[in-house]
């Protein structure tokens, strides 16, 4: 004999029998409301977990600290202390007689010598090329230490290195200036020609990540009037119908053009005389942006997503004025500074601006992380890759510095 349910009725509240049938039913809506009970709460973890997590690292994103102190020091005696860089989150120094490498730990990696007047630098990535103003040799180094030599025919007088290895080359001849374009292990890939008349003096070049294009800025006069030119040749596939690979350009009157600078594949910029110039395109770079400037530019620093252009400040109680620009051209921050310094490094949305013993932290929301000593001299600087951290180094020793 089956057993009788009763269940209210919606409608009247009177009462039904109903058969298993209906029991089965109201059983499955029962589970599924349980599992939809079940999903509500579990979401709702997620959801408070994420907030909490968020909360924090905003709270840490922001936070201000107000001391620095080593965590760990290393001593060091292979680092020269003509020249340091930062090279790939390693300290690459060089010198007249040679370079060498250590990590943050202290930890030698390589070294190499060589004999040199007046030696210059490029570093992109983990890729890094010397060599001598007016020889004809550039060292190309990476991780390891040397991976190879460009010779030249001619004497060199600026170059610019790939992530690749690419190495552009601008070479002084008599009376023509030739842009030369080398692999990685020395061979000629491209070459063309530069005369005062038709193009202008080469002032400065850079190369793509990719070592796809090559951008070089130019000074000439014409009917007695200083002019400036940024060109664009493009060695890949879009470049190979062009003359001597030309894919754009722009003129600028009145103005010399010092630094041009490719921040990844895509995007440029050039600093002038009286303006800062953003371009944008992997194949054929356009005009993105411009500003105009009527104080004079003291010093340029950038890394793969902002621009830092210092000023004198036109305020009495501070030394210099900072507008910083991301790479779309757009003005990101401002801030006035009152301490000489010996560098400025950006990474992530942080800015470190230092001298050997000072240090001043900032977001590029304007928000100020930490402004005060530093509890070793510090030559180089390098940032950690978590907020409140980074290496300084000196001719004695490597430092791991967290603040608090």
């Amino acid at each position: 004999m089956a057993r009788i349910f009763a269940f209210p009725k919606k409608n009247n509240g009177e009462y039904i029998e109903e058969g298993n049938e209906s029991v089965s039913w109201t059983y499955k809506d029962r589970i599924r409301s349980h599992r939809m009970v079940i999903f509500y709460r579990i979401m709702l973890g997620i959801i408070l977990t994420a907030a909490v997590v968020a909360a924090l690292i905003l709270q840490s994103a922001n936070r201000v600290y107000t001391e620095a102190e080593v965590t760990a020091s290393a001593d060091n005696h292979s680092i020269r202390t003509e020249n340091l860089i930062n090279f790939a989150g390693t300290i690459l120094s060089y010198g007249m007689d040679g370079a060498a490498c250590v990590d943050v730990d202290g930890k030698a990696l390589w070294n190499i010598t060589y004999q040199m007047q007046e030696p210059m630098i490029s570093v992109q990535g983990s890729m890094a090329a010397i060599g001598d103003y007016g020889s004809r040799t550039i060292y190309l180094l990476g991780p390891t230490g040397s991976i190879g030599e460009i010779a030249t025919t001619m004497p060199i007088y600026k170059f610019c290195v790939s992530q690749s290895g690419e190495t552009a080359v601008i070479l002084n001849d008599t009376d023509t200036t030739w842009i030369y374009l080398y692999n990685v292990t020395g061979d000629i890939l491209a070459y063309f020609k530069t005369t005062m008349r038709q193009s202008g003096f080469p002032v400065d070049v850079t190369i793509s990540p990719n070592g796809k294009l090559v951008g070089v800025s130019y000074v000439y006069v014409d009917s007695g009037e200083m002019r400036s030119r940024v060109a664009y040749y493009n060695f890949g596939d879009v470049g190979q119908n062009e003359t001597d690979n030309y894919v754009s350009g722009y003129e600028y009157v009145g103005t010399v053009i010092p630094t041009i600078h490719f921040m990844d594949n895509e995007y440029s910029f050039a600093v002038a005389d009286d303006r800062v110039m953003f371009y944008k395109g992997a194949e054929k770079p356009v005009s993105h942006a411009e500003h105009l400037v009527s104080d004079e530019i003291q010093r340029v620093f950038y890394d793969d997503k902002y621009v830092a252009l210092v000023f004198y400040s036109d305020q009495a109680e501070y030394r210099y004025h900072i507008e910083v620009f991301n790479k779309n051209g757009n003005l990101v921050n401002e801030r006035e500074y009152n301490s000489e310094f010996k560098d400025i490094v950006m990474t992530g949305d942080r800015i470190f601006i230092y001298s050997e013993s000072h240090a001043c932290i900032y977001r590029v929301n304007g928000n100020t992380a930490y402004e005060g000593t530093l509890p070793k001299t510090a030559y180089l600087l390098i940032p950690g890759e978590r907020n409140g951290s980074f290496t300084t180094a000196n001719s004695d020793s490597v430092d791991r510095v967290r603040l608090r």
